[in-house]
C-alpha cells in the first residue's frame, strides 16, 4: 500500500487497514479524542478517503502497482465503497469483506443493533416512571482484547474504546424515543446491554423518603427482631411466628411505602433508635426509608402518611414526608452522635434525696464531659469502646410515688440509662454516683431531637 509522508495519524490508519478488516466507526475510534465537533464515522471515512485519493492519483500518475494495492485493501478490508469502484473501472480483483475486527459478532456488527436495542429499552420501560436514564453496556471480552492488542502494537494514544462508542449511540437513538435526558451523575434508571448475549438489564435506581416518626406505645423495637432460638424459621418457642416481637417499627413505615412506589424492598435509616421500652415524642426522630426498585417515582407523599398511620393503629405516627437523596441519608447518620436530644425520665432511689442535693446535682452535670464505656445491655451488638459526651443541662425533681422526675438535654448517642445508673462503674460521672445511692431509670421518653430536615 501507499506510504503517505510525515503524517503519523495517516501512516497509522494505513497500517491499520493492512492488518485488519475495519470499518469507519471502528478506524475513526482510534483517534475519537483527537478533533472535535465530528464523530467516529466520520473521522474513518475521512481517512479512508485521503489513502483512496493517494491511490487513486499514483494510479492516473503511472504508479499503478502501488495504486492498485492500496486500492485492493481499501475495498477488501476498509470495505470502503469509493475504492470498489475505482477497481471495478481499473479492472483490479478484491476480496469482498463484511465483517468489522473490532465490532462484529457472528459477523454482525453490534452498532447495526442500536435502533432495534434501543426499541425493546421503550418496551421495557413503559411501565416505570423515570425522567433520566443512563445506558450501559457489556461488551464481548474478544472485542476488547482485540482493541487492547491493535493499541499496543500501534502505540494507538488516542483511541475511544467500543464501550464507550456503542453507549453514546444507543443513548441518542433512546434520548429520541423516550425523550428524555441522559444524566451521568444521578440517573433514575440504568439500561445495560450484554453484547455477547442480546440481553437487557434494567437497574431502577432507590428513591429516599425523609420524615420523622412518633413512637406512641412502648414495646416496638425500631426493626424486626427474629424468635434467636429458631433464627426467623419458627418454632414451639416463638408460637411459629419466628418473631420476637410481633412488628416492628420499621415495618409500619416501609411496607406501605414500598407497596406505593410498587418497589421490591426497602430499608429503613433512622437518627439514632430509642429502646424497646422508650416512647419517642415530641416532634418524633427523623428517618429516611429507601426503596429499591421503586416503578413509581413521585409518589402521593401525603397517601403515603396516611397508609402508614392507619396500618399502624396509634402506634406509630409519621409526618414531613418529602423526598429527599443518599446524600442526606448519609447525613442523617453523621448527625446520629453528635445532634442534641432531649429526654424525661423517672427514676427510682435506693433512699430518699433533698432538694440540695438535687439542685447540686444540676450544676454538676451543667455542660460536663462525660464517659461511657459500651453499656453491659448492648455489648453483645456493639464495639467495646469509651465514648465521650456532653450533658448540656439536667433538671430534677420530686415526684410521686417516691419517683423522681429528670428531664435531659445532651449530645445525641448519650446512653441515658446508664447516665442515671452508672452500670457499675461504665459510665462516669452518673447520677447515681453523684448522690451516692442507686438510681434506676424507671421509665424514659425521647421528647426531643434538634436536627437539619432535607
Amino acid at each position: 500500500m501507499t506510504d503517505p509522508q510525515v503524517n503519523g495519524v495517516l501512516a497509522t490508519a494505513q497500517k491499520l487497514i493492512e492488518q485488519h478488516v475495519l470499518c469507519d466507526r471502528c478506524l475513526g475510534r482510534q483517534f475519537g479524542w483527537l478533533s472535535t465537533d465530528t464523530s467516529n464515522n466520520d473521522r474513518g471515512h475521512s481517512l479512508k478517503l485521503t489513502l483512496c485519493m493517494i491511490a487513486d492519483e499514483q494510479l492516473k500518475s503511472g504508479a499503478k502497482e502501488t495504486g492498485s494495492d492500496s486500492i485492493r485493501l481499501l475495498a477488501s478490508n476498509g470495505m470502503f465503497n469509493p475504492a470498489k469502484t475505482i477497481a471495478g473501472k481499473n479492472n483490479i480483483d478484491y476480496e469482498t469483506r463484511d465483517a468489522c475486527h473490532l465490532c462484529s459478532i457472528d459477523e454482525e456488527s453490534v452498532f447495526e443493533r442500536v435502533q432495534l436495542v434501543a426499541e425493546r429499552i421503550v418496551g421495557l420501560a413503559k411501565d416505570i416512571e423515570f425522567e433520566t436514564f443512563l445506558i450501559g453496556s457489556i461488551p464481548p471480552p474478544l472485542l476488547v482484547e482485540r482493541q487492547d492488542e491493535l493499541s499496543g502494537i500501534h502505540s494507538i494514544m488516542h483511541a475511544e474504546t467500543l464501550k464507550s462508542h456503542f453507549n453514546r449511540e444507543l443513548g441518542i437513538h433512546l434520548h429520541e424515543l423516550l425523550k428524555k435526558p441522559v444524566n451521568f451523575e444521578k440517573p433514575d434508571v440504568v439500561f445495560v446491554y450484554s453484547m455477547d448475549t442480546d440481553e437487557i438489564k434494567l437497574q431502577i435506581n432507590p428513591i429516599f423518603i425523609y420524615g420523622r416518626y412518633r413512637k406512641l406505645v412502648r414495646g416496638i423495637p425500631q426493626s424486626r427482631w427474629d424468635c434467636k432460638k429458631c433464627r426467623g424459621k419458627g418454632c414451639d418457642e416463638c408460637d411459629e411466628t419466628g418473631r420476637k416481637y410481633p412488628d416492628s417499627l420499621s415495618e409500619y413505615v416501609g411496607n406501605p411505602t414500598q407497596i406505593i412506589v410498587n418497589g421490591s424492598k426497602f430499608k429503613f435509616h433512622a437518627g439514632g433508635r430509642e429502646d424497646i421500652d422508650v416512647l419517642m415524642l415530641g416532634q418524633g426522630r427523623p428517618f429516611v426509608v429507601e426503596i429499591t426498585e421503586p416503578r413509581i417515582r413521585t409518589p402521593d407523599l401525603e397517601e403515603i402518611a396516611k397508609s402508614i398511620n392507619s396500618e399502624a393503629e396509634g402506634k406509630i405516627e409519621v409526618h414531613n414526608l418529602v423526598r429527599t437523596d443518599r446524600h442526606h441519608l448519609q447525613k442523617l447518620k453523621e448527625d446520629a452522635s453528635t445532634n442534641v436530644k432531649e429526654y424525661e425520665a423517672l427514676i427510682t432511689t435506693d433512699r430518699s434525696v433533698t432538694d440540695d442535693e438535687l439542685k447540686a446535682l444540676e450544676k454538676e452535670f451543667k455542660g460536663v464531659e462525660i464517659e461511657q464505656r459500651t453499656p453491659h445491655r448492648v455489648s453483645h451488638r456493639r464495639s467495646d469502646l469509651v465514648r465521650k459526651k456532653v450533658i448540656h443541662e439536667i433538671s430534677l425533681e420530686k415526684h410521686k410515688d417516691g419517683l423522681l422526675k429528670a428531664n435531659f438535654k445532651v449530645q445525641g448517642g448519650t446512653y441515658i440509662k446508664e447516665l442515671i445508673s452508672g452500670d457499675e462503674g461504665r459510665t462516669t460521672p452518673s447520677i447515681a454516683g453523684k448522690l451516692g445511692t442507686g438510681c434506676v431509670c424507671a421509665e424514659l421518653n425521647v421528647t426531643a431531637i434538634y436536627s437539619d430536615g432535607p
